[in-house]
This record gives structure tokens, C-alpha cells and sequence, in this order.
């Protein structure tokens, strides 16, 4: 029968869940175990999050090391940061009261409070000097019996947030604050080898984000590690052994469909994709009891343009329109979503990337540095790539679901300058 699989659809996965990732997974931690800080990047839905929290597992089942993972996603300022760091280490109580030590007199009675009130608390202590009370838990956790790898998830929202706090352009406020904090955590990142490793993650990438406010030096002492989506033989095998699991009898033809549909095997496109598949093969078994239990090239064919293209397709794939607009902020968000769209026809090419640019940009002297910086963010986050003749969708299916989100009503470059 082969191996099986249970879904799993928008959440990180560990243990007998993870899969496919077992090279990347040892590379990961060897290079934890060697001292290595961590700068993970990955097209958005790879698995970065699955990746940190399964070495956690591993590395807190081993008991030499103590795994800590800090969401920062709702993080707007450094105060913030080491509020969730702080409370982040409730859960192993010696460390914890060693972090208390450094708000006395505000959490006397810390196990009467709610967690939204701690957090209010522990705001108190930060305002006005985050940096000592930084200072403060990052020595408690150097000073605990185990090594500690700090996970710190979204990191680049929260910096990206920082740069535009005042809106939606880069401030020289924002400029500063994130200087003076990504600095900071570059110099505590050194500060304790052999006990404490960090690892920086999130769902947009850091250096663009940092590059866009030229600061992209703060980050140059954390070791790049590039999680890839998965080949097309690892994807096979997984849906292979999702179906396995549900006993869908699916033919190997519909398998390699299934991989050539998506283009670019990125892990939540996959287990969606096997999800919406499953669903429509047990809604043809009910209606039809006679009929065995087999999905073919046909439905795959039809499930990929009536499910991953539909309305539903379009609610579980906006978070792209949706990080564009948080990364480059809504100035510049109209090129953007033109840019793309002219890529979904087929190819984005020098010339019509100058055409776009200039209606969209103003001021001539700004439009080679515009169309630099956004095209070099939209490469790095895994939206286009560069190819002889320019600029191309990575994955077939955000391809595919961008023309049916944005073709309506687009004007492609060649047509507006012929006008």
C-alpha cells in the first residue's frame, strides 16, 4: 500500500506530518549545532515555519538544547518584540523567573494575570528602555543550564512595520528605529556563543525589506539558509501517500498532472490542491455510489480550473496581493499589480517594464531605481525570475490565478503605448 498521510491544510506541521524535508532538516541543525545564526528564506508557504518548529522538536528531544519561538507578527516596535520574547519564556519556569527578575515590582502577583494583562505589564517595564530589558532576558536565558535557539518567526513584519509607522513610506524615524533594533539583535547574536543561537524567519524576506531602507549591513553576521519548494518527486510522494491514506485510488498520470499543474511544488499549494481534489472525488462517490473511487487527468484538469482558480482558490492565494501592499506600501502597489499582470500573459520584458514604469512613475530620475527595487523584491519573494527574455511567473498556478484575479480590464504594456 505504501506510506500514508493525513492532510494538513494552512498550519505548520511536525513529527509524522513533515515531510519530505529530511536533508534540509539535518543541514538545518547541524548548522545550529555548530553556532550558527540563521537567516531562513523561502517563498511564501514553503514550509519555513514547519521547518523551525520540527527542529525545535528534535533538538529539545535530544535534551541538549532548549528551542524558544517568538511569533512577532503582531509586534509593532522593539518594546513589543521583548514583550513576546519575555513571555515567550513562561513556560520553562526557572528561565522565566530569572526573566522576571528584571520587572520587579510590577509582576508580584504574575500567576493571578491573564495573558493579555502580563502582556500590558510587561509593556510597562520595556517603555523607554527595551534595550536593558533586552539586555536583561537575553543574559537570563544565557545564564540557564541549556543552550538556547531562538527561534523568531515574522521577524521582517515586524521590521517592515517599524519603517512605516508613520505610513506608508520609509521615514527617517523608521529608518532609525530599525537600525537601532536589528542592531541590537545583530550584537546579541554575537554576544553569547554556546549559549544562545537565533534563527530569523518570516513570510516576507528580510534583506529586501532592509535593503529598501539601506540597512541591509545589520543582518551580514546570520548565516542565509534557503529552504526550496519541493522537487516534483517529493510532491508526488506526498500526495501519493495523502491518497494512500484516504484510499483514493489516483493514477500516476493524475499525479504528475497534479505537479505540472502547480509548476512550483510549494508545500501548502500541494496539500490544498490534494485537498480540493479529495473533496470533489467523495462528492462524485455520494451522487454516485457505483462509481469506483478513482480520480483521473480529467479531474484533476477540471478540479485545477473550478476549485484552484475559483472564488475559494482566490481567498486561500490573496495573502500575495496582500504582502505586496505590506512590503512596498500602497504608492507603489498600482505598478506592482501591472508589473504582474503583464508577466501572467506570458512574459514581462524590458520594454514593457519601462512602459509600466513610466506612467506609474512621475519623476524620470526615479523610475530605473523603482523598477530595480521592485522587481529585486518580487524575485526574491518567489513571485517572478529572471529569464533571457525577462521576467516570468515561478509558479504556474499564482500565474494562473493572477490572470483570473487581474485580467479583467488590464491594458497589456504593447497595447497602451500602440494607443
Amino acid at each position: 500500500m505504501g506510506k500514508k498521510l493525513i492532510r494538513e491544510v494552512g498550519n505548520w506541521v511536525s513529527g509524522e506530518k513533515f515531510w519530505g524535508r529530511e536533508v534540509e532538516l539535518q543541514s538545518f541543525i547541524e548548522l545550529l549545532d555548530e553556532g550558527a545564526n540563521l537567516l531562513l528564506t523561502a517563498p511564501r508557504r514553503t514550509g519555513k515555519t514547519s521547518l523551525m518548529r520540527e527542529a525545535g522538536r528534535q533538538l529539545e528531544q535530544r535534551g541538549k538544547d532548549l528551542p524558544i519561538y517568538v511569533d512577532l507578527e503582531r509586534a509593532g516596535n522593539a518594546e513589543d518584540a521583548i514583550v513576546e520574547l519575555s513571555m515567550a519564556t513562561a513556560q520553562h519556569r526557572s528561565l522565566w523567573n530569572r526573566v522576571r527578575e528584571g520587572f520587579s515590582g510590577l509582576l508580584n502577583r504574575v500567576d493571578e494575570l491573564k495573558a493579555d494583562e502580563l502582556a500590558i505589564k510587561l509593556r510597562e517595564g520595556t517603555l523607554g528602555n527595551w534595550t536593558g530589558k533586552g539586555d536583561h532576558v537575553f543574559n537570563a536565558l544565557a545564564r540557564g543550564d541549556q543552550p538556547v535557539v531562538l527561534f523568531l518567526d515574522e521577524f521582517p513584519i515586524l521590521v517592515n512595520r517599524m519603517l512605516r509607522a508613520h505610513g506608508d513610506e520609509i521615514t527617517a524615524k523608521g529608518r532609525a528605529d530599525v537600525d537601532a533594533f536589528v542592531s541590537w539583535i545583530r550584537a546579541a547574536s554575537l554576544r553569547y556563543p554556546g549559549k544562545i543561537r537565533m534563527v530569523l524567519s518570516g513570510s516576507i524576506g528580510l534583506e529586501p525589506v532592509l535593503r529598501q531602507a539601506g540597512l541591509s549591513a545589520t543582518i551580514n553576521t546570520f548565516h542565509p539558509f534557503e529552504l526550496e519548494p519541493w522537487d516534483t518527486e517529493t510532491a508526488a510522494g506526498c500526495i501519493t501517500a495523502l491518497a494512500n491514506n484516504y484510499d483514493l485510488q489516483i493514477t500516476s498520470e493524475a499525479v504528475t498532472r497534479m505537479t505540472e499543474r502547480l509548476g512550483l511544488c510549494v508545500p501548502h499549494h500541494v496539500q490544498t490542491f490534494f485537498a480540493h481534489v479529495y473533496d470533489d472525488c467523495r462528492r462524485r462517490w455520494h451522487r454516485h455510489p457505483e462509481s469506483r473511487n478513482v480520480c483521473t487527468v480529467d479531474d484533476i484538469d477540471r478540479v485545477y480550473r473550478d476549485r484552484m482558480l475559483s472564488n475559494r482558490g482566490h481567498a486561500e492565494l490573496s495573502h500575495y496581493e496582500e504582502r505586496l501592499r505590506l512590503v512596498l506600501g500602497e504608492r507603489r502597489l498600482p505598478l506592482v499589480l501591472d508589473l504582474l499582470s503583464e508577466a501572467a500573459q506570458g512574459t514581462l520584458t524590458d520594454t514593457a517594464a519601462a512602459i509600466l514604469v513610466e506612467e506609474h512613475t512621475a519623476e524620470e530620475p526615479a523610475r530605473a531605481h523603482t523598477l530595480r527595487d521592485v522587481l529585486g523584491i518580487l524575485e526574491h519573494d518567489g513571485y517572478v525570475r529572471r529569464t533571457p527574455d525577462g521576467y516570468q511567473f515561478v509558479s504556474n498556478l499564482l500565474r494562473d490565478w493572477w490572470r483570473a484575479r487581474f485580467d479583467f480590464g488590464f491594458i497589456p504594456a504593447a497595447k497602451r503605448r500602440a494607443s
